[in-house]
C-alpha cells in the first residue's frame, strides 16, 4: 500500500487511460474519500484530460504550435507540492500534444483551480454498470453514489460550478454532499428529484412500470413533470417513499405517518399506505450491501431482479409461475442456481440452463 501510496500520480493517470488494476482502482477510491484536497486535485486533472479529448472543427496547425507554447509556459507558473509537479506537467504536455494532433484550437486557463475548459463544447461524463456489476463513484463536489447493475448515470463537464444536475436510468444510492447555494437535482425519467443534502435511493429501470424514489435521510422534493394540470410537487422526509406509475402518470406516496395524521382522510392518490418500516427501508438498500433480498416480490418481478444481478436472460414459459410471490434474503450470493433451488423448494419448477446463451428456461413442473 505504501508503494500505491508514493504513485497515486500514475495510478490517477492509469485510471483515466483505464488501465488501473482493481487494486489500484480501490485505492485511489479511499484516497480520494480521505480529503477533499485529493478530490479537487484529482477533479482538477480529470478537466484538462476531459479537455484534451474535445477536438475542434476549426483546426489550424499554425495556431498549435502557438498554443502548445504557451500551455507549456503557463505550466511553469503553477504552484503545487514538488511530489506533484512531474506528473502535472505530464498532463500539460499531454493536453498540448492532443491540440496539434486532435484539432484543438481554442482553451480558456483557470488560474484560481488549474483546470483547462472548453468554452464552446459542453462534454457529459457517462457511467454504465453492465449486468453482474455495481459501481460506487465520488462526484467533484463530494457526493457519494451507489449505482447498481444495468444502470446508466451522467454529468456534465460544468457540475459543481452552476448547478450540480445528473441523469439516472436504472438504480442508484445517493450520499449527497451539503451545498445550500447549488440544489442537487436527479433527472429520472419524468421525475425530477431536489435535494440539498440527504441520503436516497432512486429506481428507474426502463423495463419497470413505476420509479421509486426512497429517502433514508433528510428531505427532497419530486416533480412530476407529465402531471395533467402542471407540476405535481411531493416533499418526501425520513423513512417516506413516492412510486410513480408510469402508465397513470400519477405519484402514490408511503409516508410515515403520526397517529394525528391517521385521524385525517387522504386522498388515496396521494397516500398508498401509512408508513414504511424499517424492514422495508432495509430491504430497499440490501442490494447496495450486496444483499440480494425479496419482499413479498413476483416471480417475475424477481426474474428481472436475477437478470441483472447474475447478467443473465430469464424466460418463465408459464403464466402461472410468474404470479408466486416471494419473502426472503441472499448475503454474499455467488451462483444464480443458489436462488432457483431454494425458490425449487417452495414452487413446483424446473430450469434449463443454456451456457453459451446464459439463458435460463423456468417452466412448472407437472
Amino acid at each position: 500500500m505504501e508503494e500505491l501510496d508514493k504513485n497515486i500520480d500514475n495510478i490517477i493517470l492509469k485510471h483515466l487511460l483505464k488501465e488501473a488494476t482493481e487494486d489500484e482502482q480501490n485505492y485511489l477510491l479511499k484516497w480520494l474519500k480521505s480529503d477533499a484536497k485529493n478530490l479537487k486535485y484529482f477533479f482538477n486533472m480529470k478537466e484538462i484530460w476531459n479537455a484534451s479529448q474535445n477536438n475542434s472543427e476549426n483546426f489550424k496547425t499554425d495556431n498549435s504550435w502557438i498554443e502548445l507554447n504557451k500551455l507549456l509556459a503557463k505550466s511553469k507558473k503553477l504552484e503545487m507540492p514538488d511530489q506533484k509537479k512531474r506528473i502535472w506537467k505530464s498532463f500539460i504536455k499531454y493536453a498540448a500534444l492532443i491540440i496539434v494532433l486532435a484539432g484543438l484550437s481554442v482553451f480558456a486557463f483557470k488560474y484560481g483551480n488549474r483546470i483547462f475548459k472548453s468554452e464552446t463544447l459542453l462534454t457529459y461524463t457517462e457511467i454504465k454498470t453492465p449486468f453482474g456489476q455495481k459501481k460506487e463513484v465520488i462526484l467533484p463536489d463530494g457526493t457519494d453514489i451507489w449505482i447498481n447493475s444495468g444502470t446508466t448515470f451522467k454529468y456534465a463537464s460544468n457540475f459543481g460550478e452552476t448547478n450540480r444536475e445528473v441523469f439516472l436510468q436504472g438504480e442508484a444510492y445517493f450520499n449527497v454532499a451539503h451545498d445550500k447555494t447549488k440544489t442537487f437535482i436527479v433527472h429520472a425519467e419524468n421525475i425530477t428529484i431536489k435535494v440539498l443534502g440527504t441520503s436516497f435511493n432512486v429506481k428507474c429501470y426502463p423495463e419497470l412500470k413505476t420509479v421509486e424514489t426512497t429517502v433514508i435521510t433528510g428531505t427532497v422534493s419530486l416533480e412530476n413533470n407529465n402531471a395533467v394540470n402542471g407540476k405535481d410537487v411531493v416533499i418526501l422526509n425520513k423513512k417516506e417513499k413516492a412510486t410513480y406509475l408510469k402508465d397513470e402518470q400519477k405519484m402514490y406516496i408511503s409516508k410515515n405517518k403520526t397517529k394525528e395524521d391517521l385521524k385525517q382522510k387522504f386522498d388515496p392518490i396521494e397516500v398508498k399506505k401509512l408508513a414504511l418500516s424499517e424492514e422495508e427501508t432495509n430491504y430497499i438498500l440490501s442490494w447496495k450491501d450486496q444483499v440480494l433480498s425479496f419482499n413479498n416480490e413476483t416471480f417475475e418481478e424477481i426474474a428481472l431482479k436475477l437478470q441483472r444481478w447474475f447478467n443473465v436472460k430469464i424466460i418463465i414459459k408459464d403464466e402461472k409461475l410468474k404470479n408466486y410471490r416471494y419473502k426472503g434474503k441472499f448475503d454474499n450470493v455467488k451462483s444464480i442456481f443458489q436462488v432457483l433451488e431454494v425458490i425449487k423448494l417452495a414452487t413446483p419448477i424446473i430450469y434449463d440452463y443454456n451456457e453459451k446463451n446464459k439463458e435460463i428456461i423456468i417452466k412448472e413442473k407437472k
